[in-house]
């Protein structure tokens, strides 16, 4: 019995096509055909049964498929496990993300990394983008999402995942908060809320004041959360960034999209993380992140 009759076994079942399933592992049909029979060949009884031009598991086709999965999931936390011991790395994950991107694609990734291995714990940390590149340099997280604000580094994997759209966060009750769209200099007048950690506080209002034309009184929040009680407080505006280009409004905190002379400001995201630091645990959860941001 072969892992890679196995594998293709449990492709037929997930996709419930000999046609898509050779499509995902990258086959003919008649390869995944081939290594079915050969493994109901083996066994000595038949796991699938042709119904027209579809096909069927029999009952032992459903019972081996059932326990086929925690069997193969096992033998992939072996082979990570086995790696990290073998390389000399952790066989834990750590994960930095901006704590001013509003979107889900990141814990997304955390919950089908953890469904597909879940003996291998995934820790995760939120920071400004200095403290995460602090971080990421430091060895204290393996890989991280955030946006782009130097030149990319070729000692690092640079994975380009998407521009996020910005946008002013105000309450309802701001003199701007009806507005269609804003411009900086529309806001200057308020204070511009930052989420900082303490010792970051100067660098990230230096970004927002030397790259992005902010003049304004900044005030500071430890977390997304914090910003939006001090916004909901009206006590300022919040920049964020997001994937979808649409203002979502609400009754309390209102969402307006942030302008410049080309239309809506963007910012690239990347996932980053060192070359010579990077390992199979980073490299199949850049691939889950990459796909939870190629979703609709």
């Amino acid at each position: 019995m072969e892992l890679r009759q196995l594998q293709y076994f449990r492709a037929v079942c997930e996709q419930g096509s000999y046609t898509k399933a050779a499509e995902a592992c990258f086959v003919s049909q008649s390869a995944i055909s081939q290594q079915v029979k050969a493994l109901e060949s083996e066994l000595g009884y038949p796991l699938t049964e042709r119904r027209g031009r579809s096909f069927a598991l029999t009952p032992a086709g459903l019972l081996f498929a059932r326990k086929l999965g925690d069997i193969l999931d096992a033998l992939d936390d072996l082979r990570f496990e086995a790696e990290g011991v073998a390389n000399g790395y952790a066989t834990t994950l750590s994960v930095g993300y901006l704590n001013r991107y509003d979107g889900w694609e990141v814990q997304g990734a955390v919950a089908a990394f953890v469904a597909r291995h879940p003996h291998i714990p995934v820790h995760t940390v939120t920071g400004s983008h200095e403290t995460l590149y602090h971080l990421v340099r430091d060895g204290k997280v393996d890989m991280l999402f955030s946006d782009r604000r130097r030149a990319l580094n070729d000692a690092y994997v640079n994975l380009h995942l998407i521009d996020g759209w910005q946008y002013i966060e105000v309450s309802e009750a701001s003199d701007v908060a009806w507005a269609a769209e804003l411009r900086v200099s529309d806001l200057l007048h308020l204070p511009c809320i930052l989420i900082a950690a303490e010792d970051q506080e100067d660098t990230e209002a230096a970004y927002y004041h030397d790259m992005l034309g902010f003049s304004n009184n900044f005030i500071f929040a430890r977390s997304r959360e914090e910003g939006r009680m001090m916004v909901a407080g009206n006590r300022g505006f919040m920049p964020i960034e997001a994937r979808e280009q649409s203002g979502r409004t609400g009754s309390i905190i209102r969402r307006i999209p942030l302008m410049g002379q080309d239309g809506q400001l963007k910012s690239e995201y990347y996932a980053y993380w060192p070359k010579d630091r990077e390992n199979i645990l980073i490299r199949e959860f850049a691939d889950i992140l990459t796909g939870m941001f190629e979703s609709e």
